[in-house]
């Protein structure tokens, strides 16, 4: 079998078998581009190194009679004092200072921020501790004034204790909503 016969049936099967080659272009256009960069990049770098070392070969230098002339005209330059530089420096210590300060101060007043919040949640709860016992006090001296007014024949017969052991349930069933309340609190705190 001749190699060079079915050449072209072979490409075409090849071609029509071809993956898409959509990541190999993208790559290829990238790297052309990025060559490209580099390229017009090297070429200024080149033309600055060339402009630079034309003005240093240059015939312009000064002769050298004229360095004394320089070196006086260099004399006459004012130099700026260096007092403002100091205090410029000092300032800007003073500065850093006082930020540190200033951070430290927004620091203690968050934290007594936070304390005060801590202290205003349980002074609340010391008053809600202190209303439920005044309120169980209050009950425990209206059941001892029940006793002893007596007169249990009639307090029998007409049910009473009935009607006091159902407030005795309805107070124990406000106690038990009123803990449920706190832990429901607690859970969200």
């Amino acid at each position: 079998m001749d190699p060079d016969v079915d050449v072209i049936p072979r490409l075409m099967n090849g071609l029509q078998q071809l993956q898409p080659q959509t990541t190999m272009e993208t790559g290829a256009s990238r790297l052309i581009t990025a060559h490209a960069a580099l390229s017009n990049h090297m070429y200024n770098e080149s033309r600055t190194l060339r402009d630079l070392s034309l003005s240093l070969h240059s015939s312009a230098l000064p002769l050298p009679d004229t360095s004394d002339l320089l070196t006086s005209l260099i004399d006459l330059i004012p130099r700026p004092p260096i007092h403002p530089l100091n205090e410029l420096s000092s300032l800007r210590s003073v500065t850093a200072q006082l930020v540190a300060q200033l951070a430290f101060l927004s620091d203690t007043l968050h934290m007594a921020r936070q304390s005060s919040i801590a202290a205003n949640r349980k002074l609340r709860v010391a008053r809600e501790a202190c209303a439920e016992w005044k309120g169980e006090l209050e009950m425990a001296e209206r059941g001892r004034r029940w006793i002893e007014d007596g007169d249990w024949v009639g307090k029998c017969s007409r049910r009473e204790a009935a009607g006091v052991c159902g407030e005795v349930m309805e107070g124990f069933e406000r106690v038990c909503v009123g803990v449920e309340k706190e832990m429901k609190a607690m859970l969200t705190v």
